[in-house]
């Protein structure tokens, strides 16, 4: 069984668009997430918790709202 020469174009795709995109956005959070913990003097894992509780809130409260939407 031979090996072909390139990576499958699924594989090159991943491997130089969206590994670097997803990297990059961590890197952006992550560096963001410091200056706020700095700025405000509370610890990062905080601040993280926080944005996580307020996210999944949003998300209930908008499924919530749809579904109400649908019932009328």
């Amino acid at each position: 069984m031979e090996k072909p020469s390139r990576p499958s174009a699924p594989k090159f795709f991943l491997d130089t668009k969206v590994v670097p995109l997803a990297v990059n956005m961590t890197g952006g959070m992550e560096v963001a997430l410091s200056r706020a913990s700095a700025r405000t003097g509370v610890r990062p894992s905080v601040i993280l918790a926080g944005a996580g509780g307020l996210a999944c809130l949003a998300v209930a409260l908008l499924l919530r709202s749809r579904r109400t939407v649908d019932e009328r």
